[in-house]
């Protein structure tokens, strides 16, 4: 009987059940294994000696199903290393499209035919953070500000209510290492402080205002600087007024010309080259297909930048214009796309 009570314990807890003193097994739903009372101790240890191997078994086999998997996981790398690589430069798409059936091509110029080195960023930075200064009349402490190009990424959104700089994920939840006043990142806890929890939601998104595309670098860093400058100044602000003076000063560095006078008079400085760029617009031609080029830029800006892509590709009588069929400038896209204004300027070439 010793043995019984050593092993009454181990099988109850395999099968998560309770034996009575007359060996029957108790537990949800009644009795639901029974050893009659006519075994005799030796048999029903036997028995229970049975079952728990039968147990044990399973175990193993439980055990044997999680190294194998485990070991499979262990494998990927190499399987991986086997599959069929992507070609770095082509083009991967949801839907099959069949380029040869589509006639006619259409280009922006910024960021899709001209490419930009890092410094236009500092460039338009510091042609923005002079007009606070001269114009909106901010401190000239300001003008010691320098641009920070480890600061800033793409996709941020600025509240206009708190001040803060946001990176919302998918759900338009605010990331945990993505909240910034000034340059200071909030903890978890403060943001839940500020905004009640994670999420920003519909009331709260009306405030945000999105900086989302490569030109918005520059303001987003100097949005940041403006605000660390209010705060270590321990002077009081609103944060709306702040993104209204430094969105003016920005949109003032595009429309008046002058991020446009400065890239042209050191074109090496802000503009990349690219050796491909003349070979994949000829192809295009040469395959019978309709180009266009449609951009908000003025068009001696874009003209002065193509001249400078091409020029050691192109011949000294030909020009970059021979390869569109038509060019648009000063788009005032996107309502260039709805508006049913007729065009107010001409330019014969």
């Amino acid at each position: 009987m010793a043995s019984l009570r050593r092993l009454l314990p181990l099988r109850s807890l395999l099968l998560g059940k309770n034996l009575s003193a007359s060996g029957t097994c108790e537990g949800l739903g009644g009795g639901f294994r029974s050893y009659s009372a006519s075994l005799s101790p030796e048999e029903r240890i036997l028995k229970l000696e049975e079952d728990d191997q039968l147990a044990e078994d399973d175990i193993a086999k439980i055990r044997a199903q999680f190294d194998a998997a485990k070991q499979s996981f262990f494998k990927i790398p190499e399987a991986v290393k086997e599959m069929p690589k992507m070609h770095p430069k082509g083009i991967y798409v949801n839907k099959n499209l069949k380029l040869e059936d589509i006639q006619v091509y259409g280009f922006d110029y910024d960021y899709t035919l001209a490419h930009y080195s890092s410094n236009l960023q500092t460039l338009i930075y510091e042609l923005a953070k002079e007009h606070l200064v001269n114009e909106l009349r901010y401190p000239d402490s300001c003008l010691e500000f320098k641009y920070d190009p480890t600061f800033p990424i793409r996709g941020l959104n600025y509240d206009k209510l708190k001040g803060c700089l946001l990176k919302l994920d998918f759900f338009g939840s605010i990331e945990p290492d993505g909240c910034y006043f000034g340059h200071r990142k909030l903890t978890r806890k403060e943001i839940e402080q500020i905004y009640g929890t994670r999420h920003i939601g519909r009331d709260q998104a009306r405030g945000l205002v999105s900086l989302m595309d490569f030109f918005c670098f520059s303001e987003a860093c100097l949005l940041a600087d403006i605000v660390q400058h209010f705060v270590d100044a321990k002077l009081e602000f609103d944060a709306s007024h702040v993104y209204e003076d430094v969105n003016c000063a920005i949109q003032h560095v595009h429309r008046s010309g002058l991020a446009h006078n400065g890239i042209l008079s050191d074109p090496q400085r802000y503009l990349v080259k690219n050796n491909q760029l003349l070979h994949f617009l000829r192809m295009l031609r040469q395959k019978g297909k309709k180009l266009f080029l449609l951009t908000n830029s003025p068009y001696h800006f874009v003209d002065g930048g193509m001249r400078f892509m091409l020029e050691d590709s192109l011949g000294h009588r030909d020009s970059w214009r021979e390869l569109f069929d038509v060019v648009i400038a000063q788009a005032n896209k996107p309502e260039f796309y709805t508006s049913e204004h007729l065009f107010r300027y001409f330019l014969q070439l």
